[in-house]
């Protein structure tokens, strides 16, 4: 039997417990995500919430994390920085992949892999209203992985507008692009490495809106996560005091 993908699904976990939220996401924003790994025998699933101790990401956690998907919005600022910094290390050093969605874009993790910092006034261009607009989320590169099985474009009924500029480096790869019926679009599935390991920021996924437990957006989380898990045989050099080997590999004898 294979090796199974260990997905780690962390949602802040507070306007899910209150209206107008609960009536969308009942069982919380996370619930919605696991389902779609809900039936594939090679996955495993760990849920993290920010009010669990360590925020549910603790060594041990992270560790045996191949994917960590992220789903976060009010409670940014109040993310423990040690935590993120070490989130940043499991990616950067281990290999470990990590999906944001949605207003994760804004999340301690995200910004420090990114280089950047900004909130939500400085991000972009972007409309919140009780309807929300419709959005079609179009494939610009059909031969990736994460694009597989997903058609032209996933329609989604109503979502929040986020929408160019994004103040975002360059991605390293552009999967989809979105596309809003008030005429703006935006980058909506974006690629990133980060040393060992791999970013996808995908825009979709306002709180009051049932996107989450669409299936073609369950299947991009499960393309996400196959594409993204480090390899098992991806082997870290290091020295017994946890730092990369430093031994020179010429002789250095004429320095001397």
């Amino acid at each position: 039997m294979e090796r199974k993908i260990h997905v780690t699904i962390f949602n802040e976990h507070n306007q899910d417990r209150s209206e107008p939220v609960k009536s969308v996401y009942p069982d919380g924003i996370h619930a919605a995500i696991a389902q779609a790994f809900q039936g594939y025998d090679d996955f495993e699933v760990t849920i993290a919430t920010q009010d669990m101790p360590s925020h549910g990401l603790s060594e041990e956690v992270l560790a045996a994390t191949d994917v960590l998907i992220w789903w976060s919005h009010i409670d940014n600022a109040a993310f423990d920085d040690k935590v993120a910094n070490r989130i940043c290390y499991h990616v950067v050093n281990r290999g470990m992949g990590f999906v944001a969605l949605h207003s994760s874009i804004f999340s301690k993790p995200w910004q420090r892999m990114l280089g950047i910092y900004y909130d939500a006034g400085l991000w972009g261009r972007f409309r919140t209203m009780p309807k929300g607009e419709k959005e079609r989320v179009w494939v610009t590169n059909p031969g990736h992985p994460i694009a597989y099985g997903i058609n032209d474009c996933i329609e989604i009924p109503a979502d929040e507008m986020y929408g160019e500029p994004q103040l975002i480096p360059e991605p390293d790869q552009t999967v989809f692009i979105a596309w809003w019926e008030g005429g703006d679009v935006c980058r909506s599935g974006n690629v990133y490495y980060r040393g060992r390991g791999k970013l996808f920021q995908f825009t979709p996924g306002h709180e009051t809106f049932p996107i989450l437990y669409q299936k073609e957006i369950h299947q991009v989380l499960r393309n996400a996560a196959k594409w993204m898990a480090p390899s098992p045989d991806m082997t870290i050099p290091t020295s017994n005091d946890g730092y990369l080997g430093r031994e020179p590999r010429e002789n250095l004898d004429h320095r001397l």
